[in-house]
Formats: C-alpha cells, sequence, structure tokens
C-alpha cells in the first residue's frame, strides 16, 4: 500500500475549508429558472423568421418554440380555404398545450398579434406574459382588415384573386422598405425566398372573443420607430387609449427580429 507523506496530507487538510467554502458559495447560488418561449411570426413569414432571436434565447439557456402557423412557412403544403384566424389560434394552442407549457412568454409580431390575443382569452393560466411586437391588436369581432388602411387591404385582396382566386395573399414584392432591409442585401434575400403565400380568410374572418384583450395578463407592446408601419396606426392608438399596457420604443424597423436579433432578445431576457 502507498503511503501518503504526512505533509501531503497536512495539505490537503488545510485545503478542506476553502474547498467546503466554495462548495457551500455554489450552493448557495441562486439558479435562474429557464423561461419558456412562444414566438408567433407575421404575415408570410413562418417559424423560421425568429431564428437569429430564438439561438440567443436558447444560448441563455431558455426554451423556445416557434411553430408555422397551417398553410405557411414549412406548413405550406396545408394550404386550403378552409384556414380562418381560428386556425392559426389553434396551431398556437395545440403547442402549449400538447408540450404541457406553462408560464408561457407568447410574442406575436405584426399579424401575429391577432392569435396571441385569441391564445389568451382561451388558455390565459398557461401564460406569463404577452409580448405584441409591433403588432395588430385586435377587438372582439374585428378582422385584420377591419384596422388596415381600406387601400392596404382592398390590395390584398385584389392580389390574391388574381394570383390564386382569392385563396392566398401573395408576397410582395419588393419586399416593404418599412422592414429595414436594404435590396440586395442578405437578410433581404435569406427573408424573400423563405416567404410563403398567406392564407385570405385569415384577414377576413372575425377574431371572437370572451374577454378583455389579454384576459387579465401582462401585456407589453414593442413598437418599432425607425421606420413606423403604417397598417398599425390603428393598434397602437387602442393600446394607448387603454390601461395596463407596458410600453416600449426601439429604434429598428418593422423586421428587428432579424435585423437587430440582439436587442430583440435583450428585452425578452428581461421580461418576467
Amino acid at each position: 500500500m502507498t503511503m501518503i507523506p504526512r505533509r501531503t496530507l497536512l495539505k490537503l487538510a488545510a485545503g478542506l475549508p476553502a474547498l467546503a467554502a466554495g462548495a457551500s458559495a455554489l450552493a448557495a447560488a441562486p439558479v435562474k429558472k429557464a423561461k419558456t418561449y412562444v414566438l408567433a411570426h407575421g404575415s408570410w413569414h413562418g417559424g423560421w423568421c425568429w431564428r437569429p432571436v430564438a439561438d440567443r434565447l436558447q444560448a441563455a439557456g431558455h426554451r423556445v418554440y416557434a411553430p408555422s402557423y397551417t398553410g405557411m412557412g414549412d406548413r405550406a403544403h396545408l394550404l386550403s380555404k378552409d384556414i380562418t384566424i381560428d386556425t392559426f389560434v389553434e396551431d398556437l394552442v395545440q403547442v402549449i398545450q400538447t408540450q404541457e407549457l406553462s408560464d408561457v412568454i407568447l410574442v406575436g409580431h405584426s399579424f401575429g398579434g391577432i392569435p396571441i390575443t385569441g391564445v389568451a382569452d382561451r388558455i390565459p393560466d398557461r401564460l406569463a406574459h404577452l409580448v405584441y411586437f409591433d403588432a395588430i391588436v385586435l377587438q372582439n369581432g374585428q378582422n385584420a382588415f377591419s384596422v388596415y388602411p381600406k387601400a392596404d387591404a382592398d390590395a390584398r385582396i385584389a392580389a390574391a384573386s388574381k394570383a390564386t382566386g382569392g385563396l392566398a395573399v401573395p408576397i410582395p414584392d419588393p419586399l416593404p422598405a418599412a422592414w429595414g432591409f436594404a435590396p440586395g442585401s442578405a437578410d433581404y434575400n435569406w427573408v424573400k425566398r423563405r416567404l410563403t403565400t398567406h392564407p385570405l380568410a385569415s384577414y377576413t374572418t372575425p377574431l371572437n372573443l370572451k374577454h378583455p384583450i389579454g384576459n387579465g395578463r401582462p401585456r407589453t407592446y414593442i413598437h418599432c420607430t425607425q421606420p413606423e408601419l403604417a397598417v398599425l396606426d390603428d393598434s397602437r392608438k387602442l393600446v394607448k387609449s387603454q390601461q395596463g399596457w407596458n410600453w416600449v420604443d426601439i429604434a429598428a424597423p418593422h423586421e428587428a427580429h432579424i435585423t437587430h436579433p440582439q436587442l430583440l432578445a435583450d428585452l425578452l431576457l428581461g421580461l418576467g
């Protein structure tokens, strides 16, 4: 049997208090609870558009779900005349329920503000916070085109009629300047080649609510200011007319989750 020299034993014994103190400090250090984010995309997009933000949230130790609505993104093969706004609400509800998620921070970008309101109306107990990221906010019985400028709504209906017999709105060409992409840039091309048509009936069917917007859950509106998107004017006015909203201005364009992903990720990480 190998004998350990007495000097070595004394050194090891001397180090034990420090090791014990270090272990106690580690045990006492608070463990940050992982948050759960469900990210709802806007018109023509799919879950893919959240990748720059989702990567950052996951790197910080949090769970992220970024589904595509039925008939869009990686589910574009499911496009049909039966898709309504209720379909998109159900898409999000199913992700939350089947994954058994709780304390969800539910984020809706642009058009995505509509279905997240529907989710809150149905399953508020699963939600910790609603985030309307430069998003549309509807009241009971309204549809998306209720709050769009008439010219924009008419143009989308006409484009859908011409391109798909009224089934879906074709992708904009060129991409809107307010989205913040320089034509020909890597971001512009990355987005352009991934966009899919948007089911028209999801714009024209009403959002039916049984409760006030948000259904009592904490609500934050993120307003992209450089530049503002005109189709959101009525939504911004509605939010400012109501009590209980947290309002955040960011100096970024409408597609900030792609152009300024770290800024948006930091904002979302700061939410309870």
